[in-house]
């Protein structure tokens, strides 16, 4: 189904004029954010937003998603999009962790979240629900994870899927702004 989905809409979904694609509906969850608190997605109702997925351990390729996270919280500058980090290490990736890893990466809280939980509604929400990969720890200490944005609306839908290049991030920003220009 993920590779249905990333081929359908890997980068560009379709274009500055086509419409975006309703790709599948984002499940209710609820999950630990970095301050400790449940959070519901009830939170993200009526508001675009954008999902990537890290673990604070990461060399490789968890501090290139963040700092492209970082790059659209400049770039997208309105109250109602939001960005949400989902954890792939919930062992780990405590909420002061997550806190830590946040600050060091310049997120405004107030509109981006970086949450964790148990692992198996993590790869519920993350398997499941945003049709990402999340696979375990291997013995050299990496976790197989998605690497491309998700990009949900204001309904809970997600609408594309975004590579974290310069091109993807560009279209990511273009569909985001569209998404929130069709928002009440």
């Amino acid at each position: 189904m993920l590779a249905v989905l990333l081929s359908a809409c890997a980068g560009d979904c379709g274009g500055a004029d086509a419409p975006l694609p309703r790709l599948a509906q984002v499940p209710p969850f609820q999950l630990t954010s970095q301050d400790g608190d449940v959070f519901d997605s009830g939170n993200l109702r009526g508001r675009v937003w954008v999902a990537g997925f890290i673990f604070t351990s990461c060399p490789s390729v968890c501090p290139m998603i963040t700092a492209q996270m970082a790059n659209l919280q400049r770039r997208v500058d309105d109250d109602r999009f939001r960005l949400v980090s989902f954890s792939v290490d919930p062992e780990n990736d405590t909420p002061e962790v997550l806190r830590r890893y946040a600050a060091l990466h310049g997120a405004d809280l107030e509109r981006w979240v970086f949450l964790t939980g148990e692992r198996a509604t993590l790869r519920q929400v993350i398997v499941d629900g945003l049709k990402m990969r999340m696979g375990e720890r291997t013995p050299t200490g990496d976790i197989a994870h998605g690497s491309h944005l998700v990009l949900v609306d204001g309904d809970g839908r997600i609408r594309g899927f975004y590579r974290t290049d310069r091109e993807g991030l560009d279209a990511l920003e273009r569909d985001a702004r569209r998404l929130l220009a069709e928002l009440p």
